[in-house]
């Protein structure tokens, strides 16, 4: 028994019925100053500097991940020599990140110190002591599900 195929395509229908049309671009007027804004593809800003995203097949990148490995595992993160790497790790220094980057509902500075707050909380309830804030020096910022402190 033969198989009749319709060959007749007026039958099939419109095909806007199936497939929604795309929603249509839209215009945006960039001004110059917000050109010198914008980060280009493989960079990462991080504060004045943009750090390069690495790849295992360039040998300059394995061996600032190296070194950078080694300073954060040596001081469990507290001395990692920034300024001398030119690539982006799993972690970065707290001050590159921008407002809004770690938390949409406060400010990097508000959070920076609902962190030190907690994280002096927690250290006087598991030592029984009384730490005074003194002077923020540095923090390290590693994406989590969450806060690392």
């Amino acid at each position: 028994m033969a198989c009749e195929v319709d060959t007749d395509l007026s039958k099939a229908g419109d095909s806007t019925s199936f497939n929604p049309p795309l929603p249509k671009k839209p215009k945006i007027n960039v001004e110059k100053t917000d050109l010198d804004a914008m980060v280009l593809p493989g960079l990462c800003p991080a504060g004045d500097r943009m750090l390069r995203y690495g790849k295992l097949s360039d040998p300059e990148y394995v061996r600032q991940r190296q070194v950078f490995d080694d300073q954060f595992e040596d001081s469990e993160g507290f001395d990692v020599e920034w300024d001398s790497f030119d690539y982006k790790f799993f972690a970065m220094k707290f001050e590159w990140a921008g407002e809004g980057d770690l938390d949409y509902t406060r400010s990097n500075l508000e959070l920076r110190t609902l962190l030190i707050d907690a994280a002096m909380k927690d250290h006087d309830d598991d030592y029984d002591t009384k730490l005074e804030f003194v002077d923020y020096v540095s923090a390290n910022v590693m994406p989590c599900k969450g806060y690392m402190f």
